[in-house]
């Protein structure tokens, strides 16, 4: 498998603390699923912010690289990161609410995604727009798209922020923890929509949870993050069958059984 993502020895830094991550080092192939797990604080959010370049003002890396694509992300400007977001990576943030224009409706959202990164006319777009959320099971697609966000279930604004990411069929998605808001069954939804579209277009993601049975569910790899470092990073079946650090054995074993949601 072909490495799409590669980051050495990176550490990032918040002014007068100490590293809030240390020395991470990862990789991921195209079409891959990798779950980041571990405790509030450990650092996940602050990598993945890291990676799209969306650290606050306050933060900074302080070293190593981050190569997507062959091309070192350290040194884009800001053109060339508007460029990226959204067109080769997507984001799937925590609360859609919060992403989601709550004054627009979705429609012009969704048109609005597409024409900043393509030049199309707004037919064109409004159809993309449509085949993205059919793709993510949003059936009724002529109602969402002439609805405002607070008209919409967390699920159904879920799965739109999930189609706004998608819409420019990017390389990668990154996630955070884009089901923990929702309840079990509609996680399990989400989740399975998520590997299809993987499927479907071939994309990688990064998925950071809290939920270490979701990232068993769906990762390719697992990795296990503890105040700012890795504890782990192997292959799903190795981590759940043969972790080899008691944090991680403690995670595991703090996984909730549920009925009726096999392989969670």
């Amino acid at each position: 498998m072909s490495t799409l993502l590669e980051i050495k020895n990176l550490t990032v830094k918040y002014d007068g603390e100490e590293n809030i991550i240390n020395n991470i080092n990862i990789s991921v192939g195209h079409k891959e699923i990798i779950g980041i797990v571990g405790e509030s604080g450990c650092g996940k959010t602050t990598l993945i912010r890291t990676i799209i370049n969306l650290l606050p003002k306050h933060a900074s890396i302080v070293g190593g690289e981050i190569i997507f694509d062959g091309k070192d992300l350290c040194h884009f400007n800001k053109e060339q990161w508007r460029q990226l977001r959204g067109k080769e990576i997507g984001m799937v943030f925590q609360n859609p609410s919060s992403y989601l224009n709550p004054i627009m409706k979705v429609e012009k959202q969704i048109i609005e995604a597409i024409r900043n990164h393509k030049n199309v006319e707004v037919k064109i777009a409004k159809e993309k727009a449509k085949e993205t959320l059919q793709k993510m099971n949003l059936l009724d697609t002529e109602r969402i798209m002439n609805s405002y966000p607070f008209q919409l279930s967390g699920g159904m604004k879920q799965r739109v922020a999930i189609a706004m990411a998608m819409v420019m069929e990017p390389k990668l998605i990154i996630a955070d923890e884009p089901t923990s808001a929702l309840d079990v069954t509609t996680q399990l939804q989400i989740t399975n929509e998520l590997i299809q579209l993987r499927d479907k277009f071939n994309t990688s993601i990064i998925m950071v949870t809290h939920n270490i049975g979701c990232a068993a569910y769906m990762s390719d790899k697992i990795m296990v993050m503890n105040n700012g470092r890795i504890e782990e990073f192997a292959a799903t079946s190795r981590i759940l069958n043969d972790p080899r650090k008691e944090y991680t054995k403690q995670l595991l074993g703090a996984m909730p059984k549920l009925k009726g949601a096999e392989g969670w």
